[in-house]
């Protein structure tokens, strides 16, 4: 039987790799081995504009190259070579911040292998200490200390899907398109949610068949990882009578992980549904506002802090639906503290679309992506607070 990786060109690591990410000039920094985020080179204004318009440019080079008739295959699925970047476009890399935002504040980086591994970033020592004259004679003589912890191992998953990107070609062909609301942007959109829910719900340990978060060839979500390092939280009986039980909460929680692992509060964000962010705007009493001469009143927080850390909402914490095998885990009341430096998407190879060939009237494309979702603290860094009665 065909497999999605033999499917998708994707059994040759190095040669993934190299077309995904050292192609496009990404290389090892990281202090694993990792490349720089996505993220972060598309920040600079400067690869930004260069990358603009990429995954139209080249879907039309692939679309003038294919056969007069339109009529086969317009290349096989034997090789990746064919395979476009779609977030090295900014525009696509757009739409993951406004449909995925929690997913988009985690680094996507390359990894040249299908299983990442890298060491563990809070396990961290005390240095050696203060010695006598005569012992720092000769310090190699006493125990070293630094990161001794077990190294973080976490096999990449396959998500896939199939689009039909015509009217993607010829909008593009044109100029006159928003990516939005061309197919190919509708199912990016989708696959980047399923993406966020994965990342946050997926466990492989229910052995679904049904293809959502629950399969057996899911990637282990963040709400399970910290469940098994004993790092969730059942907060459906905390009370919340207090004008402000949910923001006192929340902060006792952030304090709680600076004092015990002395994490840095700038490297942290807190995930959260609407329902939350919503509770927590009321608490905080906002007033209604506006400028002199606007015209227009704000009632509302449009960016929340607490302990100043900011608040990300998301339509994708929720309880999930049922994909067919009976798997609906998380609540409307979760609460996701993430850690940007240890939790981290490690990819094979990014999304991207893959031509497929010619059925009937449609160019059918294959959307792709090749991913690990990791925590470098084993749990340590991190906190999911299930459940508050909102």
């Amino acid at each position: 039987m065909t497999t999605i990786a033999q499917m998708l060109g994707l059994t040759s690591p190095m040669d993934v790799y190299q077309h995904f990410w050292k192609n496009h000039g990404f290389t090892p920094v990281g202090e694993n081995g990792e490349t720089e985020s996505v993220q972060r080179r598309y920040a600079d204004p400067k690869q930004r504009e260069a990358a603009k318009g990429l995954v139209a440019k080249r879907i039309k080079d692939i679309f003038e190259t294919a056969s007069p008739d339109r009529s086969k295959a317009l290349v096989t699925s034997t090789t990746v070579a064919a395979g476009v970047p779609l977030v090295y476009d900014p525009e696509f890399l757009d739409i993951l911040r406004a449909d995925a935002p929690i997913l988009s504040q985690l680094s996507i980086v390359g990894w040249a292998g299908p299983t990442y591994k890298g060491m563990n970033i809070s396990a961290r020592e005390h240095p050696i200490g203060f010695l006598t004259e005569a012992e720092s004679a000769n310090v190699t003589t006493e125990t070293p200390s630094g990161f001794t912890g077990t190294a973080v191992s976490q096999d990449m998953v396959i998500q896939a899907d199939m689009v039909s990107v015509t009217d993607f070609s010829q909008r593009a062909a044109e100029h006159q398109f928003s990516v939005r609301d061309t197919a190919l942007g509708v199912r990016f959109s989708e696959a980047m949610q399923l993406k966020e829910q994965a990342m946050l719900y997926g466990d492989p340990t229910q052995a679904k068949t049904d293809y959502g978060i629950g399969d057996a060839q899911a990637p282990t979500g963040y709400a399970k990882q910290f469940a098994t390092a004993s790092t969730a939280t059942d907060k459906s009986t905390t009370s919340l009578s207090a004008s402000d039980a949910l923001l006192k909460d929340i902060k006792s929680e952030i304090k709680g992980m600076i004092k015990t692992y002395g994490v840095t509060p700038s490297d942290l964000f807190i995930g959260t549904s609407w329902e939350v962010h919503d509770e927590l705007d009321n608490e905080l009493n906002v007033h209604g506002r506006t400028e002199v001469g606007a015209g227009t009143v704000n009632y509302g927080a449009e960016t929340l802090k607490i302990a100043g850390i900011p608040v990300i909402p998301s339509h994708n914490v929720k309880t999930q639906a049922d994909w067919g095998d009976g798997f609906t885990p998380g609540y409307d009341g979760d609460v996701f503290i993430l850690n940007k430096r240890a939790h981290i998407i490690p990819s094979l190879a990014p999304p991207f679309v893959l031509p497929m060939g010619r059925r009937g009237l449609s160019d059918e494309w294959v959307m792709g992506d090749y991913y690990a979702v990791v925590d470098r603290s084993s749990g340590k860094w991190g906190k999911y607070l299930y459940n508050y009665d909102i």
